[in-house]
């Protein structure tokens, strides 16, 4: 997916708030670490990027988080385990795949797993809690950045991702909507059979 039109962040917390994120998102990386040692995580802590992403090398499995995220006044730790689920989901969500990349799972169920499983492991009996203040936090992300995203076209709105999640975290089968999406995204990508096995993802994480 394209790299172009990624959100920034427009301004710098206190020195003081950014060491507390620093520290709060060193804590879920220990946490997920602990849990799928099978993925590496990564922090761009200088770039001013407002995303995270999931990508390959090889066999190898990583997920990197870029500062200009982790650092919006809009997310707390919530929305930050929330986003690192959603990424690891996209290691080992299964199916389906995404069309376009068939390496990784696809968005909506990348979401459906974070909910169901990367949450829980997690957050233990907290975690539908912890992913339903997450998915708030997300949606108001996605409010917040709207203007940047005007030119964009995400396979899922961010209604039906917060519709996912929230089925996700109560036991509840996908949402109509994302069905809908997948179709959609079968259809489009139905030429695109290459495996992109060094491919890096994702245009808007959460």
């Amino acid at each position: 997916m394209s790299f172009l039109n990624w959100p920034t962040e427009e301004t710098l917390p206190s020195r003081r708030a950014q060491r507390q994120r620093r520290r709060v998102l060193s804590d879920l990386f220990d946490r997920f670490h602990r849990e799928f040692p099978e993925v590496t995580y990564e922090l761009i802590w200088d770039s001013p990027t407002v995303n995270a992403q999931a990508w390959r090398l090889g066999s190898a499995r990583y997920v990197r988080v870029y500062g200009g995220l982790v650092r919006h006044p809009t997310i707390t730790k919530y929305g930050l385990a929330l986003m690192l689920a959603h990424e690891t989901g996209h290691h080992l969500g299964g199916l389906p795949h995404d069309p376009a990349m068939p390496w990784m799972t696809w968005q909506g169920q990348a979401d459906y797993w974070a909910a169901t499983t990367g949450m829980p492991k997690v957050w233990g009996p907290r975690a539908r809690a912890a992913t339903l203040r997450g998915a708030r936090e997300i949606l108001d992300l996605h409010r917040a950045l709207a203007v940047q995203f005007e030119d964009d076209e995400p396979d899922l709105s961010s209604h039906c991702r917060y519709s996912i999640l929230r089925s996700g975290a109560f036991g509840l089968s996908l949402p109509e909507c994302a069905l809908a999406a997948f179709a959609q995204v079968e259809a489009t990508a139905a030429e695109n059979d290459g495996d992109d096995s060094f491919g890096v993802v994702e245009k808007m994480s959460l």
